[in-house]
């Protein structure tokens, strides 16, 4: 039999290195074709007379974050599991801000998400990794209802941003698709989950994780995640899986009225359905482009090629505004994030030992 081939640690990191520097080359590319012929003093006027007003546009994130951190929590609840509610909310901002800012972070926010939960919350690495696994797949369902929403009450809008921006009216069709898959995935993943297997998928996660304390930190505790599955079960189930997906629906609504109020605070002359389905757009762009970090340059344009023909004379400044104040906001909780990291790094951690067992679960 011949020789499996061996792949070699600096092949696999010199891959990664190429491909993040090409990610960064585009989301440059794209920078420059969104701003090359934006007047930034005029830019600069708009921003100094929104004044205070401004500070709006970091409520719709704060809600969204309260939500999603309602929906975790009624996840481990479905596992008869009780954690404050202000430690899931530290958990999502600390782990967005590693998501955002971060090379490959979602996957090294996932992990940083297991470990605060076992190390801060007292949750065991096995539901963790259950819990975790059941928020993702019911935040792509919620994900998926929103751009469903969006598609029918703003199909007039996108028709006719598709048709100036794209050259071709099929923008609705396909948000309207993309709706379709998500919610088909998330049930059909919703379904694999529950059905076994998890400790093999979960192994292939944390080989990707490109910081090696927390790899380590996770693969110590690798040989107990055959018990997901049980607690997969669970979280999934028909009540709590409607309840916590409601939630994360009304979390994505949350994050792109944040357009709206913004588009309201520049004088742009947008309904709340066209402001929802212009982020709707946006989302799908920045998760297709999932290996620049924050949708670097990839948002940014997307946001000035809807926008420019809005505002009037200045509607390119006002784009370049709006997309400068986006990214202003994006850093504001990245800084909180961080700070409750280091915070949460800075508290004395519980006994390093993994339990052989947990607690009796609560009823499903």
């Amino acid at each position: 039999m011949a020789a499996e081939p061996v792949v070699q640690p600096g092949h696999a990191s010199r891959r990664q290195t190429i491909l993040f520097v090409v990610a960064l080359l585009a989301a440059g590319l794209c920078l420059v074709w969104a701003f090359h012929d934006v007047n930034f003093h005029q830019v600069g006027a708009m921003l100094v007379q929104l004044g205070p007003a401004v500070a709006w546009v970091l409520v719709p994130y704060g809600i969204a974050s309260l939500l999603d951190g309602l929906g975790l929590r009624r996840i481990l609840t479905s596992l008869g599991r009780s954690v404050e509610f202000i430690r899931l909310l530290s958990i999502r901002l600390s782990a967005d801000a590693l998501t955002v800012s971060a090379p490959g972070g979602a996957v090294l926010s996932e992990g940083v998400r297991v470990m605060i939960l076992q190390t801060r919350c007292d949750v065991p690495v096995t539901e963790g990794v259950g819990a975790l696994a059941a928020r993702k797949c019911l935040l792509i369902r919620g994900h998926g209802l929103y751009l469903a929403l969006a598609t029918v009450i703003g199909w007039g809008y996108l028709s006719q941003r598709s048709a100036d921006v794209l050259g071709v009216p099929g923008l609705p069709v396909f948000l309207g698709g993309m709706a379709a898959a998500l919610i088909i995935a998330s049930l059909i993943m919703g379904k694999a989950l529950s059905g076994g297997g998890t400790a093999a998928r979960v192994g292939m996660l944390l080989e990707r994780i490109p910081v090696r304390a927390l790899r380590a930190w996770l693969e110590r505790r690798r040989t107990a995640f055959s018990q997901t599955d049980t607690h997969l079960g669970r979280t999934l189930g028909p009540r709590a899986g409607r309840q916590a997906t409601l939630l994360y629906f009304l979390m994505w609504l949350a994050e792109a009225s944040e357009t709206y109020l913004l588009l309201r605070l520049l004088g742009f002359d947008v309904g709340l359905a066209d402001a929802l389905a212009l982020e709707a757009v946006i989302t799908v762009a920045r998760a297709l482009a999932f290996f620049v970090p924050a949708g670097l340059g990839v948002q940014d344009a997307g946001y000035v090629a809807f926008l420019r023909g809005d505002g009037g004379g200045s509607a390119l400044e006002l784009a370049a505004a709006f997309a400068l104040i986006k990214r202003a906001r994006e850093l504001f909780w990245v800084g909180v994030g961080f700070a409750l990291l280091l915070h949460a790094r800075k508290q004395p951690l519980p006994s390093a030992t993994y339990p052989t067992s947990s607690r009796s679960p609560g009823p499903p």
